[in-house]
């Protein structure tokens, strides 16, 4: 599910439904405000969705729907790198 599709209830909390477990680190990092714990969090969301793309290679389950899933999560992950760094980097010209 892209970010595009949350959920926002009336107390104004953001939900998003998750169909993968990997997808709650991808969404926790998406949705972090604190620049450093996001990039932690991308880290670490990286590293779970490159464990289960070694899962579904080895073992050739999964839907076709899962892996464009991840594909579309490590492309986000890497802008949200990008926009890391270019922050950062703004910071250190200050």
């Amino acid at each position: 599910m892209a970010i595009s599709q949350k959920l926002v209830d009336c107390s104004r909390e953001i939900k998003v439904k998750t169909k993968y477990s990997w997808q709650i680190l991808y969404h926790a990092a998406l949705l972090e405000t604190d620049w450093r714990r996001m990039v932690e969090l991308v880290q670490k969301s990286e590293s779970e969705i490159h464990k289960r793309r070694l899962e579904l290679a080895q073992d050739h389950n999964g839907t076709q729907e899962e892996r464009d899933a991840l594909v579309t999560a490590l492309n986000g992950l890497r802008v949200l790198r990008m926009d890391a760094a270019a922050r950062r980097e703004r910071q250190n010209l200050k």
